[in-house]
C-alpha cells in the first residue's frame, strides 16, 4: 500500500513539474530594458521581438518596454551601432531591468576623393587643378533688381553727407520788358560744405572704409579657414586674427572686393604673410 501511494506521489510531482515548465516557456511577460552607450545618443534605436514580430523604440533615455516569452529572439538596430540579437532567458523574464549595451558602428576609410575635382587637400595644387572662372553672382545670373546695391546704414550717411556738388552754377536765360536778356547763376551746396570743413564727412568715409575690410575679412573667413591660413602661411594660429587686421591696414587691401575668384585673394594673402613675418 505505501508503494503503491509513492508511486502515485511520484506521478503527481512529475506531471506538475511539466505543467509548470509549460507555462513558463509560453507565459508572455512585459519586459523593462534600457539600452546603454558611451559615446552615441541611444534614442530611437529599433527593438524588434523577431519571434512575435513586436516591435517599440527607446525613448530619450534608452529606455523600452517590450512583451516576449521565454526563448524568444528580440533584435536591436541602429545607424549607429553595430546590430545586436539576444535571447530571452529565465534570467531576463525574473529581472526588473535588463541593460543592453550596444557597440558604435564605426565605419572605416582608407581614402576619401571629392568629386568631380579630385581634390588632394593641397590649396595651392587644387586651385590650380579646378581652374575657378568669376564667381556667379546676381548680376551675371541676371536675376531680378540684380543692379541694385544694397549699402550700409554708415554708407547711407555718408551719401547723405557727401550729396551733390559743393557749387552748381550755370547761364540763364530772361527777358526784362520783352527784352531777352543773359544772366549767370551760382548755388551753393550749404550742406555738404558744412559737413566737409566740420570733418564729418572725412569721418563717414573712414568708418565706410573699416566696415569694408571688416565685411572683407569675414569673406575671407569663410573662404579658408584661420588654421589653413596659418598653416600654409607659417604664421601662428594664435596671430592670424593680427595677420588679417595687418592686411586690412594695408592700401591695397580694397582691390579685394574686386577679386574674380578665390585664387586672387589666396595669392594676396600669401605675399602679404611673408610682410607680416618681416615686420614682426
Amino acid at each position: 500500500m505505501k508503494i503503491k501511494l509513492r508511486f502515485l506521489t511520484l506521478i503527481l510531482v512529475l506531471l506538475f513539474s511539466f505543467s509548470y515548465s509549460g507555462f513558463g516557456q509560453e507565459t508572455i511577460v512585459t519586459v523593462n530594458g534600457k539600452v546603454k552607450s558611451l559615446s552615441n545618443d541611444v534614442s530611437d534605436v529599433l527593438v524588434v521581438n523577431l519571434s512575435s514580430q513586436k516591435s517599440t523604440i527607446t525613448n530619450n533615455e534608452g529606455a523600452f518596454f517590450i512583451e516576449a516569452k521565454l526563448n524568444d529572439s528580440i533584435q536591436f538596430t541602429a545607424v549607429q551601432y553595430l546590430t545586436k540579437k539576444i535571447m530571452v532567458t529565465n534570467t531576463i523574464l525574473n529581472t526588473s531591468l535588463m541593460l543592453i549595451h550596444l557597440v558604435d558602428n564605426i565605419v572605416k576609410l582608407d581614402e576619401v576623393t571629392v568629386m568631380p575635382y579630385s581634390l588632394s587637400g593641397n590649396i595651392d595644387l587644387d586651385i590650380k587643378r579646378i581652374g575657378n572662372g568669376p564667381v556667379a553672382t546676381a548680376s551675371s545670373l541676371k536675376l531680378p533688381n540684380s543692379n541694385v546695391q544694397v549699402i550700409t546704414h554708415n554708407e547711407r550717411l555718408l551719401l547723405e553727407a557727401d550729396r551733390g556738388k559743393f557749387i552748381k552754377g550755370g547761364i540763364q536765360l530772361d527777358t526784362l520788358f520783352f527784352f531777352p536778356i543773359v544772366g549767370l547763376y551760382m548755388d551753393l551746396n550749404v550742406h555738404k560744405t558744412l559737413n566737409y570743413i566740420s570733418g564729418r564727412t572725412k569721418k563717414l568715409k573712414e568708418i565706410v572704409s573699416v566696415d569694408e575690410g571688416i565685411k572683407m575679412e569675414k569673406k575671407i573667413i569663410n573662404m579658408f579657414s584661420k588654421k589653413t591660413i596659418s598653416e600654409e602661411s607659417g604664421i601662428p594660429l594664435e596671430n592670424i586674427d593680427g595677420f588679417l587686421t595687418f592686411c586690412i591696414s594695408q592700401e591695397d587691401f580694397s582691390n579685394l572686393s574686386s577679386a574674380g575668384n578665390s585664387f586672387e585673394v589666396w595669392k594676396y594673402l600669401m605675399a602679404k604673410s611673408e610682410e607680416f613675418k618681416r615686420s614682426r
